[in-house]
């Protein structure tokens, strides 16, 4: 039976990391947590597109680790028209010394950009987890768009939105069921900074800002050991990213 690692185990096994139990790259004293990010930016080139980072931020870095990510990630982009769309590949982008990935622009004002790769196999300390990251970039006006768009299917780990009024709910799904006792880490303009753990239902309650983007992140975990072209590995560790974008008038 595969079990949850609860979250005072993975804290006793990443004391010395900040940001323990969500995908932390550990180098020394520093901690430096890497995700699989979406941004959809309508600026100049090279940035105009669909652009999928593997940094610390929605933003792009130097792109250390993105192999792992090039020509093996799936990049989905529904829209209410095409709300299940067949998977694409994101091609490298080089700009200096940043480095990330890229696709299309969505064809729609209203959008889910949904993306999943797999890291392999990572050793913290003395642990080896073989690591898999998601990632969304969820853009609707409409209670009916988020209703449509909110839940994305095809991924294993997601973070599912619904709007109620002045308020927000967000659901972390598991192969479609609830996960609860997880931290989501909530961050957005003016400041806001939440951490807020799953309910019993998995969900975490939220009042909608007033502007700026939204972002969550969350993670599962699981202590089921196998191997990785043929590393072995002790723990199971998704990771998933939601950007909301602020939507102008």
């Amino acid at each position: 039976m595969i079990q949850l690692t609860s979250p005072s185990t993975i804290a006793f096994r990443w004391l010395g990391c900040l940001g323990i139990a969500v995908g932390v790259f550990c180098f020394g004293v520093n901690a430096n947590a890497h995700y699989l990010w979406i941004s959809v930016d309508h600026e100049q080139e090279p940035n105009t597109g669909t652009n999928i980072y593997f940094e610390e931020s929605a933003r792009p870095g130097d792109g250390h680790y993105l192999d792992h990510f090039l020509g093996k990630s799936d990049v989905w982009i529904r829209t209410i028209e095409d709300p299940a769309p067949e998977p694409i590949r994101a091609k490298e982008v080089n700009e200096g010394e940043l480095r990330w990935m890229q696709v299309g622009l969505p064809k729609a004002e209203e959008y889910s950009v949904d993306s999943y790769g797999k890291f392999g196999v990572y050793e913290y300390g003395t642990t080896k987890v073989l690591l898999h990251y998601y990632a969304r970039n969820l853009r609707v006006k409409s209670h009916d768009a988020m209703h449509e768009l909110g839940y994305a299917e095809q991924l294993n780990l997601d973070l599912v939105p619904h709007n109620f009024g002045n308020d927000y709910e967000f659901t972390l799904l598991w192969k479609g069921k609830p996960v609860p006792d997880r931290m989501v880490f909530i961050r957005g303009a003016d400041g806001l900074r939440k951490n807020v753990k799953t309910d019993a239902k998995g969900k975490v309650k939220l009042t909608r800002p007033s502007n700026g983007d939204l972002t969550l992140r969350s993670s599962v975990e699981f202590a089921t050991p196998g191997e990785e072209n043929g590393e072995a590995y002790e723990l199971v560790r998704h990771n998933i990213t939601l950007v909301l974008p602020a939507i102008k008038s």
